[in-house]
């Protein structure tokens, strides 16, 4: 069997740059996955609400959680909105540039899965 261990390095990379590009944009890693979560949530037509997001325990405590949550909206990666009528519930979205820069990352990781391929 061969190993994929070089376009997967080729990957990381790739994300390395990403971040690199847009270090002044971007938060801590722990808020990096809560981002992530908020970005697949959403991509899935359910959006997390911060109740959930809060209760995210394989990332962190719930104040940490609370902490990213502030430094994502600070950041402009994410926004609270609420739905319908119901103003006691927001949800995490993220916003167009936490999505641009999805984006980057998901064309990197099909790169990548395109070189397993060839």
């Amino acid at each position: 069997m061969t190993s994929n261990r070089t376009p997967f390095f080729s990957f990381l990379e790739t994300v390395n740059d990403i971040e690199s590009e847009h270090h002044h944009k971007l938060p801590d890693i722990d808020a990096q996955v809560l981002l992530m979560r908020v970005a697949m949530a959403h991509d899935k037509k359910q959006p997390l609400n911060v109740t959930q997001a809060m209760n995210l325990k394989s990332i962190g405590s719930p104040a940490m959680l609370h902490r990213k949550i502030n430094d994502l909206l600070k950041l402009n990666l994410v926004e609270l909105v609420f739905e319908g009528s119901n103003r006691r519930t927001k949800y995490l979205l993220p916003t167009a540039q936490a999505l641009e820069i999805m984006d980057q990352l998901a064309n990197a990781a099909a790169k990548a899965y395109l070189l397993t391929k060839s």
